[in-house]
């Protein structure tokens, strides 16, 4: 759980850090373009994770309660 949560943490940094490039126009148009489709895959992915996460918390506190 220790490296999904790094892994998240480090996908939101990069995913700052290009942002902040392609918005002071540093980037070329492939370049913004894969910039774009890398955040969006990033988003997606932690999204997901905490969609896991909410699920697993849920079964723990179901398994608790019975």
């Amino acid at each position: 759980m220790k490296l999904v949560l790094i892994l998240a943490t480090l996908f939101v940094f990069v995913s700052m850090l290009l942002n902040g490039a392609r918005r002071r126009g540093k980037l070329d148009s492939k370049a913004n373009r894969a910039v774009a489709e890398l955040a969006t895959s990033m988003r997606i992915f932690v999204y997901g994770l905490l969609f896991f996460v909410a699920v697993v918390c849920l079964a723990v506190a179901w398994q608790s309660l019975h």
